[in-house]
């Protein structure tokens, strides 16, 4: 069968498949289980009403396992902002409308969240004596059962003619709103861009006021006590160090270390 490459991503490349589907395909270091259980998350996101793909099947092709999804007819938030700067402040308003959308999912039957970040925290390359800090740190802070994404960003947001949708949920998890917001925060102002990501420019240049006006726009729809996010930046910089990505450590290390001598989060 010949395919038509769509995108690719860390995990996987996006093809055409059937007529209205994608494969998602795995590259050869995912197993059948890794496949078999993203299934699982994103079906059962998308049976919460989240605007999202449809799971479709789980199959194995050329040797790699895959996911036949739904196909979302649209574009990364990136790829809107790029097409025209000026969206920008609008496509900000847009990822903390949607993110809220997402919090106010119960999802009390998804993974956790606070076991996901002990995990890593864990498995990190950091000393024994700050991993014990982290993780002290994170006994203080409060849990949730809110749907969280755990790797919301612009380019897993599709702007289409129908509607805003996520996209990508291997992470999906029952947790607290803040910490996945934490993660965001580390993504949009921290992250190094690849130097092909479309919209590259103006979001490195205007990060600070797209993040500000996501910030803003979450909380005119929250009564989330925002300040309380700053707790949780060293507990989710300790866990984005296990995605190696060297050019982002130094910054972490700061991040954590900077989190920690704030002292413990108000009760």
């Amino acid at each position: 069968m010949l395919l038509t490459r769509l995108g690719q991503g860390r995990e996987a490349e996006v093809y055409s498949w059937a007529d209205g589907y994608v494969l998602k395909l795995f590259w050869p270091e995912f197993s059948q289980a890794d496949a078999e259980l993203e299934a699982r998350l994103t079906q059962q996101v998308w049976l919460m009403g989240v605007p999202s793909a449809k799971v479709e099947d789980v199959l194995e092709f050329e040797g790699r396992w895959g996911l036949v999804l739904q196909w979302i007819k649209g574009v990364p938030l990136t790829d809107y902002i790029q097409t025209d700067p000026t969206r920008l402040r609008f496509a900000a308003q847009m990822l903390g409308a949607l993110h809220r959308q997402l919090h106010n999912k119960a999802a009390g039957h998804l993974p956790s969240q606070r076991l996901h970040l002990i995990r890593r925290i864990e498995a990190s390359r950091l000393p024994l004596e700050l991993r014990t800090a982290l993780l002290h740190h994170l006994e203080r802070l409060p849990d949730g059962t809110a749907l969280c994404h755990g790797d919301f960003h612009p380019e897993n947001v599709l702007v289409g003619e129908d509607g805003v949708y996520v996209v990508d949920w291997p992470g999906a998890m029952r947790g607290n709103p803040l910490a996945d917001m934490a993660r965001t925060t580390l993504l949009v102002l921290y992250s190094e861009l690849p130097l092909d990501l479309p919209g590259r420019e103006e979001i490195m240049q205007q990060r600070e006021l797209f993040y500000q006006t996501y910030l803003e726009h979450y909380q005119t729809f929250s009564g989330l006590d925002l300040a309380e996010l700053k707790s949780w930046m060293p507990i989710v910089a300790a866990a984005r160090l296990r995605d190696n990505i060297p050019a982002e450590e130094p910054r972490l290390m700061q991040l954590i270390e900077e989190g920690l001598m704030q002292g413990e989060p108000s009760e």
